[in-house]
């Protein structure tokens, strides 16, 4: 699968938008989320409430960023997997891959998980996030295996199953404050959920 190469002033806008959700996110680990306002995110990077609305909408949105440009990365990884790999492997694989954030920096994963459990207006937003994906992978899995071996509806099964499976560890990890290791738990998760 190709996707067009940004041009520079995509490029730009892009690091723009990661620099203000990076920036807003540092902000509501430290203060909390209800407590920061747009104005203490806008002032110290120094562009106006207007640019910050060219580019979310709400507060939300700087939360879940990472999340929506993570999606295309997501489809790409699903197309690049190896044709005769099971299709629920791949998925699998796939969603093992946002892992290495998570690997990275733990105790930093583990407060963006709570920021977004804890705080009302992030629960259905990360919900509505995670539909984006499942849809995404589906749409994504058909066309990897063709629409004669797949239908939407069995890639949708097929995808739902693992996310949920997914979904389970990364709750299983988070009940245990974070301190064991997530990709294990990940592992064991997709090896219960089995394949569909």
């Amino acid at each position: 699968m190709k996707g067009k190469i940004p041009n520079l002033r995509e490029q730009h806008k892009a690091a723009t938008r990661q620099e203000i959700a990076r920036f807003a996110v540092g902000l509501f680990l430290k203060q909390g989320f209800v407590n920061t306002t747009i104005d203490q995110i806008v002032e110290p990077l120094g562009i106006a409430k207007r640019t910050f609305f060219r580019y979310f909408s709400t507060k939300e949105d700087l939360v879940l960023a990472w999340f929506e440009e993570k999606t295309p990365a997501l489809v790409r990884e699903l197309g690049d997997r190896p044709v005769q790999e099971n299709p629920f492997e791949a998925v699998c694989a796939t969603l093992s891959s946002l892992l290495v954030r998570y690997d990275a920096n733990p105790g930093s994963a583990l407060a963006m998980m709570r920021l977004t459990k804890e705080t009302p207006s992030l629960v259905g937003r990360d919900l509505e996030k995670r539909m984006i994906w499942e849809q995404a992978l589906a749409a994504a899995l058909v066309e990897r295996v063709g629409q004669k071996t797949m239908s939407l509806l069995k890639a949708r099964i097929v995808v739902g199953t693992a996310m949920t499976a997914f979904t389970a560890a990364l709750d299983e990890w988070y009940a245990g404050g974070g301190k064991l290791k997530l990709r294990p738990i990940v592992e064991k998760a997709f090896s219960m959920a089995g394949t569909p």
